[in-house]
């Protein structure tokens, strides 16, 4: 600083119209040096200042640790992090209860900004489904939940018992137009053939919702299709005894023909 004074001080004595010593003009040229750089300084300084101010700011969420696929996130699971905004930050998550409850549909690393198709909600079980816990062959460690799968048996559909058979196969007609008559098997199965299903197809359990359908089996003569369509529920464990199990919900009519052949049959999950 007390250089600067003088350098100051020598540029004032030029002034007063003597010719300048050798020293003073290498003086006078270090003041110019110092003066061009100290200007240069300020400019860039003011210039950051100016584009840190005009940077705008977007609070999204990060993890606290590491998330596996399948994980259920939960609100001690994530905080809240700033990032520079821009328009390509639309997709991400800006607040710990929005992913609270969510399922990761992939591995996340510790400190990883989480995005919306990183996550999804967890499957809400819908009218008239039911849930059960299937035995399916494999690890399926693929499967999470929220997965679509279909559910194959490992044999022919011949094998496979008929847990809703109708109870009116088994009764005579009275009269066609008796309204107290059972239902008439022969128009049923007139009207199943029509349309290209088998009785199994619209039976109903006791004690469903009247209008249930079933679905129908598919066979390719080894293996049958028990479940066209489930959605996982539980992520799959496997047990001490090597068995793995998935919690699965679907039409009731299926689960009651999975139940009845999964003690005996092998049962495999196809992700749809």
């Amino acid at each position: 600083m007390v250089h600067m004074m003088n350098l100051f001080h020598i540029g004032s004595k030029i002034g007063t119209g003597r010719k300048p010593t050798l020293k003073q003009r290498r003086d006078m040229r270090k003041l110019r040096t110092v003066s061009a750089a100290l200007c240069a300084g300020l400019a860039v300084f003011f210039a950051l200042q100016s584009l840190t101010s005009s940077m705008a700011t977007k609070t999204v969420v990060a993890t606290v640790h590491a998330i596996k696929r399948g994980h259920t996130i939960r609100s001690d699971d994530v905080h809240l992090v700033q990032v520079n905004d821009s328009p390509a930050l639309s997709a991400l998550f800006t607040s710990e209860k929005a992913v609270d409850g969510l399922v990761a549909q992939v591995d996340i690393d510790s400190g990883g900004i989480i995005s919306k198709p990183m996550a999804r909600a967890s499957p809400v079980i819908a009218h008239g489904l039911t849930v059960i816990d299937v035995r399916v062959t494999g690890s399926q460690s693929s499967l999470i939940v929220g997965d679509n799968v279909s559910l194959v048996g490992s044999a022919g559909c011949e094998s496979v018992p008929n847990p809703i058979a109708p109870q009116a196969q088994h009764q005579q007609p009275t009269s066609a137009t008796d309204p107290a008559s059972p239902t008439l098997v022969n128009n049923a199965s007139s009207d199943e053939s029509e349309s290209g299903q088998s009785p199994i197809d619209t039976g109903d359990i006791e004690g469903n919702d009247a209008g249930t359908e079933t679905s129908p089996m598919e066979s390719t003569g080894q293996t049958c299709t028990l479940a066209p369509q489930a959605t996982v529920t539980g992520n799959p464990h496997r047990n001490d005894g090597g068995i793995t199990t998935a919690q699965l919900a679907m039409p009731p009519q299926d689960a009651a023909r999975i139940m009845a052949v999964q003690e005996r049959m092998p049962i495999m999950a196809a992700k749809l």
